[in-house]
């Protein structure tokens, strides 16, 4: 069964397939005879959005992935506090029964570290990780990966600057993992010393040869970058307030160089100023709307409409 758990479990070929896929679906989207093939691919099947953290762009682009493809969505948008677990329902039990309920693919974002791996222990169907807790999300690196390939039209050789909240930003983390799939690539992680990432990370990139250097010093960091990903402060995660050193405005924006793509996997709660919107570097809503696609081909994927499968030695690594 073709699960997607964690970054590592992608290796190179595959990465390439998504993306391959994915390109033809946003090539071909508004083709009115490309559009009704793509409707008629999964008709009648249908997907679980079930999230129990609030969310805008993950659930509602899996949605629209799903019935773009023909799938009809079942959805519940804070399971959290409106479903059995506020009854204190075990994630196992309310996996289990929902799969009962005979969907072809469940989509899981939880609140806790690990879930969608409990989750697939007891599912019937694949579970896709939509996030969980402070650990991973594969598929908004992913799409993030995908908006590096689709701006630059490469996804080796880069300098990435990786900044914010890096303690428990899971996307950061996300991205690190797969960015290391590919050669002649190094990380500068920008961030205060409390919001530093995470050990794992380092050793990943260690034992993969990927070099990285780490700074709390944005505006030395900022003119060599290839690709910029800022993230927000988990304020939901651990107190705290957005650093003022850390907010990227016009000023930071003329120390990029003209080619430099600037992405956030967004919500931003103050931490790029909206005066950098207009700037042609700044990707962070094309970024958004190429989630879609590359959700598409996913599904696609675990579906079995797209070979391989998951082949990489790192597929049993563990946040």
């Amino acid at each position: 069964m073709r699960h997607v758990l964690r970054s590592q479990q992608f290796d190179e070929e595959l990465l390439l397939l998504l993306f391959e896929r994915a390109a033809d679906l946003q090539t071909n989207f508004d083709d009115p005879r490309r559009h009704r093939m793509m409707g008629q691919l999964l008709a009648g099947s249908m997907l679980f959005n079930v999230f129990y953290e609030p969310s805008t762009r993950t659930r509602m682009s899996f949605a629209a992935a799903a019935q773009h493809l023909g799938m009809q969505v079942v959805t519940t948008e804070n399971a959290r506090e409106f479903s059995s677990s506020a009854k204190g329902e075990t994630l196992e039990d309310s996996i289990r029964v929902m799969c009962e309920y005979r969907p072809d693919v469940i989509v899981l974002r939880h609140h806790e570290d690990g879930a969608a791996e409990r989750a697939a222990v007891v599912s019937g169907v694949p579970v896709i990780n939509a996030g969980d807790g402070g650990g991973q999300h594969p598929t908004q690196a992913l799409l993030d990966l995908y908006t590096i390939k689709h701006e630059l039209e490469r996804i080796s050789n880069l300098h990435l600057l990786i900044g914010g909240d890096l303690a428990r930003g899971r996307t950061a983390r996300s991205l690190a993992y797969l960015i290391s799939k590919f050669p002649g690539n190094r990380i500068t992680f920008v961030s205060p010393r409390e919001l530093s990432v995470g050990e794992d990370i380092k050793q990943h990139l260690s034992e993969h040869e990927v070099p990285y250097s780490e700074t709390e010093e944005l505006r030395d960091a900022l003119p060599e970058a290839d690709v910029v990903y800022w993230t927000r402060t988990q304020l939901e995660r651990h107190k705290g307030q957005i650093l003022d050193p850390f907010v990227l405005g016009v000023d930071e924006l003329a120390l990029m160089k003209q080619d430099t793509v600037l992405l956030h996997p967004l919500p931003r709660i103050g931490e790029i100023t909206v005066e950098v919107d207009s700037d042609p570097r700044a990707a962070y809503f094309r970024q958004a709307g190429n989630g879609m696609f590359v959700r598409m081909a996913l599904i696609e994927w675990v579906l079995e409409l797209l070979a391989p499968g998951p082949t990489s030695d790192d597929s049993q690594e563990r946040t």
